[in-house]
């Protein structure tokens, strides 16, 4: 097929991608002399009236949209048994594509498209369309960083017909509650979509995942998303992606003005605790916080110098100047003492003609201070088993993460091997239980950053997805994992 050339003007060079009954190709546009994008169905399965109307539905929905964030459509045609759609050439991935190769993106990036995707909305739904389809694939991302909304093949006018019981048009990951039960599609329905998407972006997966289409249907219906957790989603972010995820699509943003306005609020800012949602027994999402600062690598030695021996060592200095002032103030007023000699009596009063030779004064020998100094004696930064019950859910962690590794299963499109990181995480759990039931305060948290570190690498890459356990055990253990003597305090209120 490449090389072929359609309806005496499109010639296909590459192919782009294959989803769904369609294909699209990179292509030449003879005529006009410049690059274009070509969505051709396969074949005409079934009733080709029905294929030619769906894509001329697609094109002109997209053609009522004129907008730097929709993906120009240009031109609709027939060649033999086959229908193309024109349009513009993005050169950049779509977001699925992009989440694949490049990881997951940063939270700025993820805000800047929250907004361009709302204009792209606001455009269509000006137009009096409904997209019921927004999803990753479906947002292209080109070299300036512009998104571009495409696939308006299931688009339909605002205010069309309801969709029928059990019959769901859009995918699964990104459909909304009220789609599930049969309602309309409205413009709410792509704000809900745009939420699953940004909640992708962040955690890794979507709002909602289980081993049947059922199962997320259900989750829709009944569940709310676990909270986001990554140290770069502001408040506001993670307040606008929750918004959008409303059960309600009264509650949701509704214009790219609102989630504009919401990026830009402080409103949030001043949030401390993040509350815990109801768990269901389906597989939730987990985005552990990295540390800020991590080293380059995993295995560096601990710390070569804690900070006990600090103390030891402050406690012999501070012992040799506090036995100096003890045996300054002591002899105050004292010549001879304050050379270094301590008076066997009393000093009898010096004159002109009594006042020795500085050469026949001999040097007094130093008797010991009656006050003797006080000697400080290491103490350690906490006793063994003071924290058994931060211990008790380290090893509970442990073996819920290592069982993760276990049954981890291929996901869609992976051509990594599984990934060693729980397995490895799980030995770092279980090494700092077992420091801190030593009262290694400093190396148990050491280890048990080791561990968040590793499974957020993982989580990045599209290699591990965490269950809702492990999540709540994770967020259990930052409120009561003990900081040591490096941190700000010691987790358990104690000085």
């Amino acid at each position: 097929m490449n090389g072929e050339v359609l309806a005496g003007r499109y010639r296909l060079l590459t192919l782009l991608g294959r989803g769904g009954a369609g294909e699209v190709w990179q292509a030449e546009d003879v005529v006009l002399d410049r690059q274009v994008a070509v969505k051709l169905l396969r074949s005409l399965d079934g009733d080709p009236m029905d294929a030619v109307a769906r894509f001329q539905a697609e094109a002109q929905a997209a053609a009522r949209l004129m907008h730097p964030n929709v993906v120009a459509t240009y031109d609709v045609g027939a060649a033999d048994d086959r229908v193309f759609l024109v349009m513009e050439l993005v050169s950049g991935p779509d977001l699925a594509q992009l989440m694949r190769t490049a990881g997951l993106p940063s939270a700025k990036l993820v805000a800047d498209i929250a907004v361009q995707g709302a204009r792209a909305l606001d455009a269509a739904h000006a137009a009096g369309i409904v997209h019921r389809d927004v999803k990753p694939g479906n947002l292209l991302l080109a070299p300036d960083g512009t998104l571009k909304m495409t696939d308006f093949g299931i688009a339909k006018r605002a205010g069309g017909e309801t969709t029928a019981l059990g019959v769901l048009l859009g995918t699964a990951s990104y459909v909304s509650p009220e789609q599930v039960t049969g309602g309309a599609a409205t413009s709410a329905s792509d704000w809900y979509s745009l939420g699953c998407v940004l909640y992708e972006l962040l955690a890794g997966t979507p709002p909602f995942t289980g081993a049947t289409v059922e199962t997320v249907m259900r989750q829709h219906l009944e569940s709310q998303p676990a909270p986001i957790i990554r140290n770069d989603v502001t408040p506001a972010l993670a307040a606008l992606v929750m918004q959008l995820l409303a059960k309600n699509p009264a509650d949701r943003p509704a214009s790219a003005t609102e989630v504009t306005a919401i990026l830009s609020s402080t409103a949030h800012d001043n949030t401390q605790a993040i509350a815990l949602p109801p768990i269901s027994n389906a597989t939730q999402v987990l985005h552990l916080p990295p540390r800020e600062e991590e080293p380059a690598e995993l295995d560096r030695p601990r710390r070569s110098l804690p900070f006990a021996k600090v103390l030891v060592a402050a406690a012999v200095v501070l012992a040799a100047v506090v036995g100096v002032t003890l045996l300054k103030e002591g002899v105050k007023g004292d010549p001879s003492a304050q050379a270094g000699g301590t008076p066997s009596a009393p000093a009898a009063k010096v004159t002109a003609s009594t006042k020795p030779k500085p050469t026949a004064t001999p040097t007094p020998t130093p008797k010991p201070s009656k006050t003797p100094s006080k000697t400080l004696t290491k103490k350690p930064t906490k006793k063994p088993d003071q924290y058994p019950h931060v211990v008790a859910q380290l090893r509970q962690l442990a073996d819920k993460v290592r069982a993760s590794g276990q049954n981890q299963q291929q996901w869609p499109g992976q051509t990594q091997p599984k990934s060693k990181a729980p397995g490895l995480a799980a030995r770092d759990l279980d090494q700092a239980a077992e420091q801190l039931s030593r009262g290694e305060v400093d190396a148990a948290r050491d280890n048990y950053e080791d561990a968040k570190k590793r499974l957020v690498e993982a989580q990045r890459e599209h290699r591990w997805q965490p269950t809702a356990e492990i999540y709540i055990g994770f967020a259990q253990l930052d409120r009561s994992m003990p900081q040591g003597d490096s941190g700000d305090g010691d987790g358990d209120g104690d000085e």
